[in-house]
């Protein structure tokens, strides 16, 4: 199970030309349809958009101590905002204020990608693994949370479409972004590192052992694991007692939610987990519902305002299940040394990716669309409030079952 990476990255390393040749043609013909585009009506965002880009690339080098990945990080992230601008005028669709917030939620998905993707490549590097080794295991262990997080943020677009039909072109324009981006980091990423060489990584201490202090914390000290179990109970209880608002607005989604559910169970094989990753990603998206109503009293609800941060809840709790799953049919398999392997492996692109997405959002504060303005206020609280929960609070629950 995982050869299949192994074997990929061996026929990219021995068909280069054919690969590049036949990369080269897609991306030409996409590409091509920029030129159909009206880029005047949104002139200024586009300025956002490459502001958000170039601070991505900022925060993505200096967290993961690497010029090199900042610039494979900025050019790929770039690639795929072409390609899908380039589709979108090949379909011949419009583009509005709205479209700016697409092409930045399809830039976040694909920056969260290379972060998972990078941070693992660095931390097999760092124990002593080649590059070319280290890519094949880093797609190993990412490509099915990657594609499920994408799968997820995907359908939850489809769901807004046929909700929302005004917004029927952004969601097909996220769509069409979150699938070349899977599509770039099967082909291009393995591609270019297997031509380029990173930073020297071996023995590095952040890369190999990430935030694993928490899991210890949090075993070692009985009374912080109960204090953070009773704490986010009350903090929960009483923000939605505060806000009534956002337990109704998720009674009109539930069934999206639980085919999200049964995608998890197909992917664990575990009910128990793929109901304890709902129950989180609902924690967070009720809480940050909550104090949106509390901080936007008057604020218009629109079913967009849901999917922009539904992608960010679920992928992170995606990304830890699918290392915690790992480890518990693995030589990790008691519940302690499963807790510290995911929060060793992907607690620190969890942080990094955090870090990013926020630092994107806050350039689109500056949108001249309050609709856009919102749901980044919004999906910045969920990121914050999710990053708490993935990283602190999961751990603890997760140590409670022991």
């Amino acid at each position: 199970m995982g050869n299949w990476a192994f074997s990929w990255v061996q026929v990219v390393a021995h068909s280069k030309k054919t690969v590049l040749l036949i990369l080269a043609l897609v991306s030409l013909l996409l590409l091509s349809g920029l030129s159909k585009l009206n880029y005047s009506v949104v002139a200024d965002d586009f300025l956002l958009l490459g502001l958000g880009l170039l601070v991505i690339t900022a925060v993505v080098g200096y967290f993961l101590e690497s010029p090199k990945i900042a610039v494979l990080q900025l050019v790929l992230s770039s690639y795929v905002v072409g390609m899908s601008l380039g589709l979108f005028g090949w379909l011949g669709y419009e583009l509005t204020a709205e479209s700016i917030l697409g092409l930045m939620i399809i830039m976040t998905v694909m920056s969260s990608n290379l972060v998972h993707l990078l941070a693992t490549l660095s931390r097999e590097m760092a124990r002593g693994l080649f590059q070319f080794d280290a890519i094949a295991e880093a797609l190993k262990l990412n490509i099915s949370p990657i594609f499920l997080s994408n799968l997820t943020t995907a359908l939850g677009f489809v769901f807004v479409a046929e909700i929302m039909p005004e917004l029927q072109q952004l969601s097909w324009l996220v769509v069409t972004g979150v699938s070349l981006s899977l599509f770039t980091v099967l082909t291009w990423l393995p591609l270019v590192v297997l031509n380029w060489l990173l930073e020297f990584r071996v023995g590095n201490t952040a890369d190999r052992h990430g935030i694993t202090f928490v899991a210890k914390l949090l075993q070692e000290n009985h009374l912080i694991r109960t204090l953070t179990l009773i704490g986010g109970i009350a903090v929960s209880i009483l923000v939605l007692v505060l806000s009534p608002k956002a337990v109704e607005q998720i009674e009109s989604m539930l069934w999206l939610l639980g085919l999200f559910a049964v995608l998890f169970w197909l992917a664990w094989q575990s009910v128990s987990i793929a109901l304890l990753n709902l129950a989180i990603n609902l924690t967070g998206l009720l809480l940050s519902i909550a104090i949106f109503f509390l901080l936007y009293k008057n604020s218009e609800w629109v079913w967009l305002l849901w999917m922009v941060p539904l992608g960010i809840v679920v992928d992170d709790g995606i990304h830890f299940f699918s290392r915690y799953m790992r480890a518990k049919r693995g030589v990790f398999s008691d519940n302690n040394s499963a807790v510290t392997y995911a929060i060793a492996s992907v607690g620190r692109p969890v942080w990094i990716t955090s870090w990013v997405l926020l630092a994107a959002l806050s350039v689109l504060m500056f949108s001249s669309s309050e609709l856009v303005r919102q749901a980044v206020s919004l999906t910045a609280l969920s990121l914050i409030i999710t990053t708490i929960l993935i990283l602190w609070v999961l751990p603890a629950v997760l140590l409670r079952r022991s």
